[in-house]
């Protein structure tokens, strides 16, 4: 058998016309994909586009909740409001998110202290007023409901103040967001069932505030999607030493084939000549991983915090001062400290997020102070500072490239009975002095009463 070389062939591509197809393809590709990249960027503006329009034409209004002198209401109260609260999420149609831009609405829970009197606020759009109304006259009848001016609005824009001094920064879970944090029910005492308010400790700081002093506490909630529920499983299985589900590509699932049927022939042979090899079930009980009573205890915290309704929650924390009484060690200090009451070492907690901290070089703090006041006021969700020099040509060829670059964009979930731990009125007996108060009940009037 023998074969021949077409001379003509090996001419062909020594005349180069195959590399001249090749290249054509190449070019053709680097087309198609400029296009494509194009094409992104055009839809990517627009989304944004029109999510902005949308965003803009909403209106809001903060409302001040007094609550009244003989609640007796622990946060067990709130949660349920908060539960209300989850009806605010929204599933837009096709043509409402793409051509009309709707987009879920936040609504921020404040506790604020002016010069140590203490409110409790809530920032909503005015669609969800009636909303939120119901359901706080439904947990507190006896609560008064007022419409509050924006005190954000009272202090300057810009730093560097002559007057003022500012420290603010975003308070964020330092573990994984189905790691809770300790919550109300672990404040109670185990025999007498009495409750060591989770709160006070702040609300104290608060009310001692000095004359020109103000702190800033929101909470910018808005639902949550069932993914932490997934990743909480998955850590749950884990802590029990079984194995997570994961999705498996070809070679996976062929190494597993290859396995399952070596484990048949293994468990053949070991029929036929008598001879006794572990099973399959019989390693699993061996290997079974002891569970801890600590590692006990936190697979049913996780398990807990899964099985209630969530949001996805920003905390910000700015503390505001005149430069004569500004003083971090009595308005930052001490309202971390009152947080650390929720943290834990082996579950989850509270700490300022670095990357949202005031720092202390001179050239990046005062601009950093103009960008959170800014985000506290517009009750965003997520700042950051315009950038400069070579961070904004990067950042602006990323966006030409359709790239997403969020800042600081780190989720902190929180579920209702977490929520209802840092956000709820104290009951009485143990309510600061300069608390708003509502002096009396609210009722209905009389039947009988004339009208004219």
């Amino acid at each position: 058998m023998s074969f021949t070389i077409d001379l003509n062939f090996l001419s062909f591509l020594f005349e180069g016309n195959i590399f001249y197809f090749i290249r054509q393809f190449l070019i053709l590709i680097v087309i198609l994909l400029v296009l494509l990249i194009i094409l992104r960027i055009c839809w990517k503006h627009w989304l944004d586009h029109i999510k902005k329009q949308y965003l803009a034409i909403q209106k809001y209004v903060l409302l001040s909740i007094d609550v009244p002198r003989d609640n007796e209401q622990g946060p067990e109260a709130i949660e349920r409001f908060f539960s209300h609260l989850a009806g605010i999420k929204i599933k837009p149609t096709w043509r409402e998110k793409y051509f009309e831009g709707h987009a879920q609405l936040d609504i921020s829970l404040e506790i604020v202290s002016l010069e140590g009197q203490i409110r409790f606020l809530i920032y909503t759009p005015i669609q969800f007023r009636d909303l939120v109304e119901a359901a706080i006259y439904a947990t507190y009848p006896g609560v008064e409901i007022s419409e509050f001016d924006d005190y954000t609005k009272k202090i300057p824009d810009e730093f560097p103040n002559n007057e003022y001094d500012l420290w603010g920064a975003d308070i964020g879970l330092y573990n994984k967001n189905p790691f809770p944090i300790r919550t109300y029910p672990n404040f109670e005492h185990t025999l007498t069932k009495e409750l060591k308010d989770p709160i006070i400790d702040l609300l104290e700081i608060l009310g001692k505030l000095q004359k020109g002093e103000q702190v800033w506490i929101q909470f910018i909630i808005r639902p949550a999607g069932i993914e932490f529920k997934k990743q909480g499983e998955e850590i749950v299985k884990s802590m029990m030493g079984e194995k997570a589900d994961q999705s498996e590509n070809i070679v996976d699932k062929t190494s597993h084939t290859v396995v399952k049927i070596g484990q048949g022939i293994s468990d053949f042979t070991a029929d036929a000549l008598g001879v006794l090899f572990p099973t399959e079930a019989e390693k699993k009980r061996e290997e079974k991983k002891i569970i801890s009573p600590g590692e006990k205890r936190v697979i049913e915290a996780i398990q807990n915090k899964i099985s209630k309704i969530a949001f996805e929650t920003r905390v910000r924390l700015i503390y505001i001062g005149e430069k004569q009484v500004f003083s971090r060690d009595r308005g930052v200090i001490g309202v971390l400290s009152a947080f650390n009451a929720v943290n834990t070492l082996d579950m989850n907690g509270l700490e300022p997020e670095k990357r949202t901290v005031i720092p202390q070089r001179p050239k990046r703090v005062e601009k950093k102070k103009t960008a959170i006041k800014k985000a506290y006021q517009e009750r965003a969700r997520y700042w950051r500072r315009e950038p400069k020099g070579l961070t904004r040509i990067l950042k602006t060829i990323a966006k030409f490239l359709a790239i997403d670059f969020k800042g600081y964009r780190k989720k902190n979930i929180l579920n209702i009975e977490e929520l209802a731990t840092l956000y709820h009125f104290p009951v009485v007996g143990i309510s600061p002095p300069l608390i708003k108060k509502t002096g009396s009940k609210r009722a209905e009037p009389p039947f009988s009463l004339p009208v004219k």
